[in-house]
């Protein structure tokens, strides 16, 4: 196993599927940000919706542990990697509970209110 780890993570062309992957965050980070999630506006254009901001919290949160793992595999630094995927794991873990609640929450109306006619 540590053959294949090492053969993986050493070799001399790691730039470019770390390229990809830095590319692939980049796209996150951007959606997250600004084109949002599910139909609804990213986090710099979000309203008052708890639950779509934290959704989009975490499209964006994924994007940048994205561009930690391929800086990681780039510079051939562990640590980057781990911490990278220590982030991702808790903030994924504590957004993933906030949205539980969020949606569980007997006061959220599940659809607009409209006036009667």
């Amino acid at each position: 196993m540590i053959g294949i780890w090492s053969q993986v993570y050493d070799v001399s062309w790691r730039g470019y599927p770390a390229a990809g992957l830095a590319l692939a965050g980049i796209a996150l980070v951007i959606r997250g940000l600004w084109f949002g999630a599910a139909g609804k506006p990213g986090l710099l254009r979000q309203g008052r919706d708890a639950f779509a901001w934290i959704r989009c919290f975490q499209i964006g949160l994924a994007g940048l542990a994205l561009l930690g793992i391929a800086a990681a595999w780039f510079w051939l630094q562990p640590w980057l990697l781990i911490l990278a995927l220590a982030v991702l794991g808790e903030e994924m873990l504590e957004t993933s509970r906030i949205l539980t609640a969020l949606a569980n929450n007997p006061t959220r109306p599940s659809e607009p209110q409209r006036p009667a006619s």
